[in-house]
């Protein structure tokens, strides 16, 4: 068997963060798209009742047309993204600056080159962060990491 990017997406990525996040806030999820009889059911209908040119999903869209407001029904295709970058701009820049990736426990850890650091901290507040969200988040989870088990 032939795994697809969509079997290792749904399977070992998003159906287990909405099963462990569901869990960890007490809530039953069920996933109804996925039961087998819904899918064969959308496997033998007509392309032309599902799809209309680039616009797709016209069942479900036609099926809540007149429950959704326009703004919704009409907007573009977006995904479910952390906001790390407002995130590390406002709640976690305490952290960030006082805590994990201050000057201090930088240079007493003499594991990373502050310099740098600094500069990456000085990108995720600048018009263009690139990189620089990731890069940070991966320094926060190896900070917290250290700190938990060397502090």
């Amino acid at each position: 068997m032939l795994l697809t990017d969509i079997d290792l997406i749904l399977e070992n990525d998003m159906l287990v963060k909405v099963d462990s996040m569901s869990m960890a806030n007490s809530l039953e999820v069920r996933n109804p798209f996925l039961d087998f009889t819904v899918v064969d059911f959308a496997f033998n209908l007509p392309v032309e009742f599902k799809i209309n040119g680039r616009n797709r999903k016209m069942i479900l869209k036609d099926a809540f047309k007149d429950e959704l407001p326009s703004e919704i029904f009409n907007r573009g295709k977006h995904g479910f993204e952390v906001p790390l970058l407002k995130w590390m701009r406002h709640e976690l820049q305490s952290l960030i600056n006082d805590d994990l990736l201050n000057k201090k426990f930088i240079q007493q850890q003499n594991i990373f080159n502050y310099s740098s650091i600094d500069n990456l901290k000085r990108q995720l507040m600048s018009n263009n962060p690139g990189e620089a969200t990731a890069r940070i988040w991966a320094l926060i989870v190896f900070q917290y990491w250290y700190k938990r088990n060397f502090s």
